[in-house]
């Protein structure tokens, strides 16, 4: 039977189905005013109902805290027979999403008006402490009017808030920040990095870190943490260069390169023209929303403080690079007096070499003249020495190296052994994409192998070694996934040939799906010996945290470091990560 009033809300009709509840069109009969209720399924699973449910009163909490033009107004919150709701304002127009999905492209100038609106919005909520966490093209709607709003809070951090704040699943994971995808701790940065990628998407059609044939998203996480984003004009020319200075702070890696407020990041993207030096917003804005004369007075003081930065900018990397170019200069010159002094050097002996043997003295042209042959020669048994110095030095490199290789496989063999024996408690949890953290786990299936490289002499060296093992959570992990991530969680489990088991997926379109992982995940210490650079790389696979960690360690600090990471592993202390981190 069809819902006929909620509280004291008549319903009018269903607007549509979401992950967690439905959106009816509803009146409050009090005043006469149409809203937009949004309310919670009653058959959520149990063991995630309560979270969820909090999550959803959270919304409700902290965009109601928030009195801005471009963020959903919230009306009223309630509870009736056990269903949640939130009545909030009806907006009319499509939301982003739904308009990249129409075959013209958004307008340059209408994607840096409607961004710079949500900008605005997040810096209203970051004034407040809220960081929204959940930025995407899916949560901003965009009026008739061009007005834009920023919807959906309920992953937003609120202080004070006692609802779970980490985990991989919160979020979208293609509009994540660095820190998010690393599991940091995250700031009112995260949301002017999320911002930035739905630019990105606005102006190229596509995300900046996911490439096409992905099947998990654990390749995109990798590109978000560590690889830079493409040019926009490399994808398409004809993007304003504006852009692509505005995109190199929005989407920079590090928090403290990006803007550290979004009314910065608004304020350029309202003048991307002049960042760029053209004037493709004036020829693509309209006349009759050219702004005021006062609105252009501000625009022109922006302006000029932008070029007189820029100006500043040209002055200090003018002063750099002739300071770079000087210091170049002086080593140059320093070198080619080193050399000199070292030929009059061999002048001087070669000479009383010859007077004692009653050559012809310094003055004669001919003795000049072999002279300078017998530099080139020098210079070139100089070399020679120099080459076979090395060559003598790389046995010894080799063999150490060998050595570090060979104590590891046995200190990892016999750590294998006791952890297959013990099956010992973790210190500290572990953490896999999807999955989240699990914060009680058990090691065991400990498995240890090497490879060798054979030389011509005959004589083998250890070249790698791999510990693999497993952690089994205390209790089976249990997550909640929608849409084309089911499908992309369903192939990262397989390839890891983890055990799984998830509801039917009739609904995968309307409804979550509810994952319980059953069996043991997978982790590898993989460790290489390049022989030629007496280097080792140690490789970290879903250790303590998802996805991979490498560090290139020479032959002596990677000898001392293997019982740091047997530590690491066992989540005793953290003086491997150190080490990471100082690498």
């Amino acid at each position: 039977m069809a819902l006929k009033t909620l509280g004291r809300y008549r319903i009018l009709g269903e607007l549509g189905r979401g992950a967690m509840g439905v959106v009816y069109r509803a009146v409050d009969p009090l005043i006469e005013r149409e809203v937009a209720l949004k309310t919670l399924h009653a058959e959520l699973p149990a063991d995630v109902a309560d979270e969820i449910r909090a999550r959803f009163l959270r919304e409700a909490r902290s965009a109601g805290r928030l009195n801005h033009p471009n963020i959903v107004t919230i009306f009223d919150v309630g509870q009736e027979g056990g269903a949640a709701y939130i009545a909030m304002e009806m907006l009319e127009g499509p939301s982003l999403h739904q308009m990249l999905k129409e075959r013209e492209r958004i307008p340059f100038h209408t994607a840096a008006d409607v961004v710079a609106q949500v900008a605005d919005a997040l810096h209203h909520a970051h004034q407040f402490s809220i960081v929204h966490r959940d930025v995407k093209p899916a949560n901003v709607v965009v009026a008739p009017s061009g007005r834009a709003k920023l919807t959906d809070f309920g992953v937003a951090f609120v202080p004070a808030s006692d609802v779970t704040q980490t985990g991989s699943a919160l979020g979208s994971p293609r509009y994540m920040a660095p820190e998010q995808v690393l599991g940091q701790p995250i700031d009112a940065r995260a949301d002017i990095f999320s911002l930035g990628v739905v630019l990105y998407e606005l102006l190229t059609r596509r995300t900046p870190f996911e490439w096409p044939g992905d099947t998990t998203v654990f390749a995109l996480m990798q590109r978000i943490a560590g690889e830079p984003h493409p040019p926009l004009r490399q994808i398409d020319p004809q993007i304003p260069a504006g852009f692509d200075r505005i995109m190199d702070r929005a989407l920079a890696k590090r928090p403290q390169d990006r803007y550290q407020s979004a009314s910065d990041f608004a304020i350029d993207l309202r003048n991307y023209h002049s960042l760029g030096g053209g004037t493709e917003f004036a020829k693509t804005v309209p006349q009759e929303i050219l702004r005021s004369p006062a609105a252009a007075a501000d625009e022109q003081k922006v302006r000029n403080q932008l070029i007189d930065d820029l100006d500043q900018f040209a002055k200090n990397f003018e002063a750099e690079e002739k300071q770079r170019l000087r210091a170049e200069q002086e080593a140059r010159l320093r070198k080619e007096r080193e050399v000199l002094d070292w030929g009059a050097a061999e002048e001087q002996k070669r000479a009383a070499f010859e007077r004692g043997l009653g050559k012809p003295p310094e003055t004669d042209p001919k003795w000049m003249s072999t002279t300078r042959r017998m530099e080139a020669v020098e210079i070139l048994r100089q070399q020679a020495a120099f080459r076979k110095k090395q060559a003598a030095a790389r046995p010894t490199a080799m063999a150490a190296l060998d050595a570090a290789m060979r104590a590891a496989l046995q200190y990892l063999t016999e750590f294998g052994r006791e952890m297959n024996e013990q099956q010992p408690h973790a210190g500290a949890p572990y953490e896999f994409i999807y999955v989240g953290k699990l914060p009680e786990v058990n090691l065991t299936q400990a498995a240890v192998g090497n490879r060798t490289l054979k030389l011509p002499e005959g004589r083998e060296l250890c070249a790698q070694v791999q510990l693999r093992y497993w952690v089994r959570a205390a209790q089976p992990p249990k997550f909640m996934l929608l849409g084309e991530d089911v499908g992309r969680c369903e192939e990262y489990l397989k390839s890891l040939r983890v055990e799984f088991q998830h509801r039917a997926r009739q609904d995968a379109r309307d409804r979550p799906v509810q994952f319980v992982v059953t069996g043991p995940l997978p982790c590898e210490v993989n460790i290489r010996a390049d022989f030629e650079a007496a280097t080792a790389t140690v490789e970290l696979v879903n250790v303590r945290r998802f996805g991979r960690v490498t560090v290139r360690l020479d032959a002596e600090t990677f000898k001392e470091a293997i019982d740091d990471l047997a530590r690491y592993v066992l989540g005793v202390d953290d003086d491997f990560r150190k080490l990471i981190a100082k690498a």
